[in-house]
Order: C-alpha cells, then sequence, then structure tokens
C-alpha cells in the first residue's frame, strides 16, 4: 500500500501550542481553512474536539502527513495532559472534584468535602479566547497555546504581559476585545506564579522554595487554594483571618462577590481572573512570610530553615569550664552507692575501696554501719551472720589485699 503523501508545507508546532491553532497554520500554507483541511484531504469535518479528545485515527493521518510524531500530537490536546493535569476527561466520575481539591491543604487545615454530580478540573463551562497581545501581533509567531483556553493562567509565560480576550482568527481576522490598550504587564506574583504553571506543563515538575514537587502536585495545590479562597469564612474556623487577609490585600471583594459556592469552572470569567490574582497573593504572602497559613502543604512555599550557618568569620569556641575533680569524684561515690544498694558485687568493690588502710575492727565496724544507713544490705559486703560480730570478714575483712 503506498503511504499517504505528505503535506509539501507543514510550520513545526510551536511548544505548547495547541493542536487547533498548529492546524489553522497549517491550513494557511495552502490558502484554505482548518474544515477545508480536514474534510478534503483527512475526512473529517468535526472540528470541535481537535483541542479536547481527537480521534486516533485523525491523529494518525496528520502524523501520516506532517511526519510530527503521535505522541507530539496527542499532547497538543487535553487528553495528553491526561492525568497530570486533570484526572480523565470523563465529567461524571464519583468524587471526582473531592479526589483533585480536598486532598491537599494550603491556607485551610482541614475543609469538609464538597461533592457535585458533573464536573472536570479547569474546563470552563464556556470556551474561553485569550492570548498574549505580543505574541498574536507577531506575524512570526501566531501560535495559540493551549493553555490559554483554560482559566489557569492570567499572563504570558515569555512576554509577562496579561492575556487579553480576542474574537476572530488568529493569523486571519483578529480582533482584540480592547484594541487600544497596550499590552500590560503582570506583577511579580502572577508572573511567578504562571511562570510556574508553566514550568509544570512544559517540564512536568515544578520548583517550589521547599523542593521539587510533581506537576500534577502543583496543579491540585493550585486548584486547592482556588477553592479554600472561595470558602465562606463561617466555613473557615481560626482561619478566616488568613482568607480575609490575602483578599484584602489583593484588593478584590472577599470571595470576589460570591455569594454562594460554585465550582471554579462554571465561574464568569472576570470572577476567575480575581479568584487566580488572590491565588497568587497568597503564595506571595506566604513566602514573604506575610502570612503563616496552618494548611499542611504550606511548607511547601517556605525555603527549608538553614542549618549550621556561618557568617565565613573563624569560630570563636568557648573557653571549657574549669573542671571540678571533686564534684565529680562525689558524684561518682553518689552513683556507686546506689547500684551498691542491689548489685551485691558493687557493694563489695565500693566496701574494699572505703576500708582501705583501716587495719582496726572498730574501725571496719563503724564503715559497716555506714553502709548500712546507706542503705546497702550488710549481707552484700560479706558471708553475712548475724550472730558473729565481724561475720563480713570471711569475703573481705578489711585486713587483706585479698578479695
Amino acid at each position: 500500500m503506498k503511504p499517504a503523501p505528505r503535506w509539501p508545507l507543514h510550520p513545526a508546532p510551536r511548544e505548547g501550542e495547541a493542536l487547533s491553532s498548529w492546524l489553522n497554520r497549517v491550513a494557511a500554507c495552502y490558502r484554505m481553512d482548518v474544515h477545508e483541511l480536514l474534510a478534503h484531504d483527512l475526512g473529517h469535518d468535526q472540528l470541535d474536539d481537535l483541542d479536547t479528545e481527537p480521534p486516533l485515527s485523525l491523529l494518525t493521518m496528520i502524523a501520516q502527513r506532517s511526519g510530527v510524531e503521535l505522541e507530539r500530537l496527542r499532547e497538543m490536546s487535553l487528553a495528553g495532559w491526561v492525568p497530570w493535569l486533570l484526572d480523565s476527561l470523563e465529567d461524571s466520575l464519583p468524587a471526582a472534584l473531592e479526589t483533585y481539591a480536598f486532598q491537599c491543604s494550603v491556607l485551610l487545615p482541614k475543609r469538609k468535602a464538597r461533592s457535585i454530580t458533573r464536573w472536570r478540573a479547569w474546563l470552563p463551562s464556556q470556551p474561553m479566547r485569550r492570548a498574549c497581545p505580543l505574541c498574536l501581533n507577531d506575524p512570526v509567531n501566531q501560535a495559540v497555546l493551549l493553555v490559554w483556553q483554560l482559566p489557569l493562567m492570567l499572563s504570558c509565560p515569555q512576554h509577562g504581559c496579561w492575556l487579553a480576550s480576542y474574537w476572530g482568527l488568529p493569523g486571519r481576522h483578529l480582533q482584540w476585545d480592547n484594541a487600544e490598550a497596550a499590552p500590560c504587564p503582570a506583577n511579580a506574583a502572577i508572573a511567578g506564579m504562571d511562570r510556574r504553571t508553566w514550568q509544570a506543563l512544559t517540564t512536568g515538575f515544578v520548583e517550589l522554595p521547599r523542593r521539587r514537587i510533581h506537576a500534577g502536585l502543583w496543579f491540585r495545590l493550585l486548584r486547592t487554594l482556588l477553592d479554600e479562597l472561595n470558602t465562606p469564612l463561617s466555613h473557615c474556623g481560626g482561619s478566616a483571618g488568613c482568607i480575609r487577609q490575602v483578599w484584602e490585600h489583593c484588593g478584590h471583594p472577599l470571595r470576589a462577590g460570591q455569594s454562594l459556592w460554585r465550582p471554579f469552572e462554571v465561574l464568569a470569567p472576570a470572577v476567575q481572573v480575581q479568584m487566580l490574582e488572590a491565588a497568587a497573593t497568597a503564595i506571595a504572602l506566604i513566602e514573604s512570610r506575610a502570612l503563616f497559613p496552618r494548611g499542611e502543604h504550606a511548607p511547601l512555599f517556605l525555603a527549608e530553615p538553614q542549618t549550621g550557618f556561618t557568617n565565613g568569620l573563624p569560630e570563636k569556641k568557648p573557653k571549657p569550664e574549669p573542671v571540678n575533680h571533686w564534684q565529680r569524684a562525689a558524684q561518682a561515690i553518689g552513683e556507686a552507692i546506689i547500684e551498691a544498694r542491689h548489685n551485691p558485687e558493687t557493694a563489695r568493690s565500693l566496701f574494699t575501696l572505703a576500708s582501705y588502710g583501716r587495719r582496726d575492727p572498730e574501725s571496719l565496724e563503724r564503715l559497716r554501719l555506714t553502709f548500712a544507713n546507706e542503705g546497702i544490705p550488710l549481707e552484700f559486703l560479706s558471708h553475712y551472720e548475724p550472730c558473729t560480730p565481724f561475720a563480713y570478714r570471711s569475703q573481705n575483712d578489711g585486713l587483706s589485699d585479698k578479695f
């Protein structure tokens, strides 16, 4: 069977580009639109699924026409981001929201899990058309990133400016909602959060102050943070002040003006923007130690505590304290007496030491009574016989050096 002919012209996909965007650029090379390219050349006339879950048969034909690897094409749709960005493209998985957004905690130590019947992480209820003005106004680079179709980032990872809403088709007819406004740079908090999201999408991991984490954990931490910021203060307990501090610092109404809880994905785009701003603010406050949340995963945003830090100068060793030998000797004798009260061998050794130089029976008898007053059983000192005055001498009478 003769292999399918290659497209003579096909620009290379850009990093993070959506499949629909790339196919639109391919079609533009032949003065066609995407529908004409797919319907007439590949026999596929369904365009709604290109960026979500394109059929494997379609991806296989595109790979044959373009030479782009099949896995690379799949990564240009949301299906290629399962399971680390979202658990599944199915919207009816049981406990999907609870599993994704309530396993971690950042601002709040514990939350009551919510459950809804149909939900998918990050997928908005209505299509989003946002892009970087600097990217799409460049005739050489008019790729639309897949992540721009999700309420996941607020700024461009390359230019650091706010994403803007547009309508039309990039590369053909493009109109911005606010055409006269110049691109607006994002603040440090937003740009920092979005750089981490972009790192997660492109490398599979994120570098946090405490340690490197997997991309899947980053997306779940961020989604958890958004839900915590949308929690009514009456449900926050002792952490209500923490939530209030974040919203006051970012300058938006508490919970972005929401009175009823709804999942982040179905909120109005303007509300989603404020929620993401609040999330970026919370992260910045934690990292600057202006906010001390009680969530289990909050320490990930703090550097590991320094240990063994020096200023580079020679270490000044403290002068050793003078040794009190008499105090040590007294302590050692006290410990030996305690041991001798229940250890016959220790008692006999201690008695031998104490009786050194004593030769008269009266002195030894006084020493024996001293041991008895200290609670040391007399039978420990010798083969003691109560009826004889110096029965202890059978073991060691104190008059001999033999033990």
